[in-house]
């Protein structure tokens, strides 16, 4: 899945450039309920990957477009706080997206399948209905699809995907591992059944929290200015997970909540950071700045996630503090990373008229 999205983000989020959004995203959502049928009729390895393969190519297609979609027309703080519900509803459905594994506990793995393709159905319905029609100015400039020149040129986009891809990657370590991490944590503590579905809470809670989190840094950003909140954020971030690690050595309990408290701070630059790229990316040109912002993020994603666990492998394994505290680390240094690069934004992005 996470091969086909990074193949084709750039070239479906540039061709909003050219054909309205509309059109491409409900094309992918189409094509996203027939890889979750496809996988659920499958019988062997290689077509199933095939499938999670035209998944991600159709997530490409949706998630970015869908923005494109909904913001067009729109400016300003306005357009700012779609951006920010917009993301922040992605949030919120690839949480709630694990309620399906206990579907699939219950009726077999096939039953989850084909219950997110009929709710992906269900998404093509809704945006057939609800998502705005064609605009007669999409597409009168007839461009390359992948016109990247206009992106590099401009200098707050560029810094707003290098913020996006640090803010992503200083983020993963409380996202991805933080399971396992609290289970080091309770490793000296006679934990049962019970303990193992608090962390597991946990670990679902601080992702959820990336929703609230977003809309508040987004709010912040419109009030005091989206380098200030930016570069703040970022700078609170690095000294969190700098430190992180090192809480291990504390009382469980506090852990637990220094992770809620932390997993809170970290995606506090999640959607305003989103609603700033659209600010600024020259209008004929925003798709392709939006696609090649996407492709950054997640490629930093998964950079992360990589750098961490190999991290966690040189300096001892995840029964090692040592190890934790540099994992965690690498994900302060991004955020560190972010803060210097917010400063060199503009500071009156919300007004742009590029």
């Amino acid at each position: 899945m996470s091969a086909g999205y990074m193949l084709a983000v750039v070239p479906l989020v540039s061709l909003t450039d050219r054909q309205p959004a509309r059109r491409i995203y409900l094309a992918s959502s189409a094509l996203s309920a027939l890889s979750c049928f496809g996988v659920a009729l499958c019988d062997s390895l290689l077509p199933a990957l095939g499938f999670r393969a035209v998944a991600g190519i159709a997530l490409a297609g949706m998630y970015m477009p869908g923005l494109q979609a909904i913001t067009h027309g729109s400016e300003g703080t306005m357009r700012a706080r779609i951006a920010a519900f917009y993301s922040s509803s992605f949030t919120i459905g690839a949480s709630l997206s694990f309620l399906l594994g206990r579907v699939g506990t219950l009726l077999g793995w096939r039953s989850a399948f084909v219950l997110a393709g009929i709710l992906s159905m269900a998404g093509v319905l809704i945006a057939w209905a609800a998502l705005p029609r064609a605009h007669p100015d999409v597409g009168k400039e007839r461009q390359p699809v992948l016109a990247f020149r206009p992106v590099f040129k401009n200098r707050d986009a560029l810094v707003l995907i290098f913020g996006y891809a640090a803010a992503i990657w200083g983020s993963i370590g409380l996202r991805q591992w933080i399971v396992v991490f609290l289970a080091f944590c309770a490793a000296d503590q006679a934990g049962g059944p019970s303990e193992a579905r608090i962390m597991l809470v946990v670990g679902a809670l601080i992702n959820f929290l990336g929703v609230p989190a977003g809309l508040l840094g987004n709010e912040l950003s419109i009030r005091y200015g989206l380098r200030n909140i930016a570069t703040f954020v970022f700078l609170l971030s690095a000294l969190a997970g700098c430190l992180f690690g090192f809480t291990a050595i504390l009382p469980h309990v506090t852990v637990l909540w220094l992770a809620v408290a932390v997993g809170f701070v970290v995606q506090g630059n999640f959607s305003n950071l989103t609603s700033g790229v659209l600010a600024v990316a020259v209008p004929r040109h925003r798709g392709a700045t939006i696609g090649v912002y996407s492709c950054v993020g997640f490629g930093a994603g998964f950079l992360g996630t990589v750098l961490f666990g190999v991290t966690l492998d040189q300096f001892g394994g995840t029964s090692e503090l040592t190890a934790w505290a540099l994992s965690f680390g690498t994900c302060g240094l991004a955020c560190l990373a972010g803060a210097a690069a917010t400063l060199f934004l503009s500071p009156d992005v919300w007004q742009r008229r590029p």
